[in-house]
């Protein structure tokens, strides 16, 4: 049955209408990721912590006790420590943060990803990472750098595990 010139007409119009508004928010409102006058740290890198607890050796006792498929002469706990971050802008805090190890027993590979705003211009960055349990307040890798930070800027942050140090890229 054909339609009418009418019913194609409105369909038009229906069709206009709803394609219009897909392409008016296609463009706005406009998204700006960051003020003009900010820039952006990214902390992105993967890391192994340290065992929360050292390997235990078994006493020839010990070992007795257990079944025979079992009999390893080293007992180790498989949870690793939390790796805490701290950024120093100025030598100010900027932003702490902790990072628990993935797994059911808290055994794996740390993937760190955070990112944060400052202000553009010259800054003193500096960054503070524990990866072991203590009993104190030290870090073990500290970095800090000075830069010229641009408007729009994004500078991100790594750990090299071979070299055991942080990186400013």
């Amino acid at each position: 049955m054909p339609r009418s010139l009418k019913q194609f007409s409105i369909q038009f119009i229906a069709y206009a209408m709803f394609f219009g508004v897909i392409f008016h928010l296609s463009d706005s409102p406009a998204y700006h990721y960051l003020y003009p006058d900010q820039a952006e740290i990214k902390l992105a890198f993967k890391h192994t912590s340290q065992r929360e607890q050292e390997c235990h050796t078994r006493s020839p006792e010990e070992l007795a006790k257990l079944p025979p498929n079992m009999r390893r002469p080293q007992d180790c706990p498989r949870n690793r420590a939390p790796i805490a971050i701290e950024l120093l802008l100025d030598d100010r805090l900027l932003a702490t943060k902790s990072f628990i190890p993935p797994g059911l027993s808290h055994d794996m590979a740390t993937f760190v990803y955070a990112k944060f705003a400052l202000p553009a211009g010259r800054h003193k960055l500096t960054m503070r990472m524990r990866d072991r349990v203590h009993t104190d307040t030290a870090f073990d890798y500290v970095a800090e750098t000075v830069r010229e930070w641009i408007p729009g800027q994004a500078v991100v942050i790594g750990f090299s595990e071979n070299q055991e140090k942080i990186i400013f890229d």
